[in-house]
């Protein structure tokens, strides 16, 4: 097992069949703003770097389904967003 150090993490489910099947997993992430990302380039948007781990820690980012990885870059985008929110009430 790799050990990748990722500025924020949440835990989730994920499921291999229409939710028939689902596993515990942990999701990592780093985000870049569009301004680190590409600053020559004014039309790149940010971008968020997510890896997926189970419950051994194992990375199983690209095991999981498509849509499964869709909507946890959906959860990673809300998840990240509540943070930036919380930080703005302190």
């Amino acid at each position: 097992m790799i050990e990748i150090k990722l500025q924020y993490y949440f835990d989730d489910v994920v499921s291999y069949d229409n939710g028939n099947t689902v596993e515990n997993v942990k999701v990592g992430y780093d985000y870049y703003p569009e301004e680190i990302n590409y600053p020559d380039a004014p039309d790149y948007a940010e971008m968020f770097d997510v890896f997926v781990f189970d419950a051994q820690g194992k990375h199983i980012t690209y095991d999981i389904p498509s849509d499964e990885y869709t909507r946890l870059m959906q959860e990673v985008k809300s998840n990240f967003a509540q943070i930036q929110k919380d930080r703005n009430e302190i």
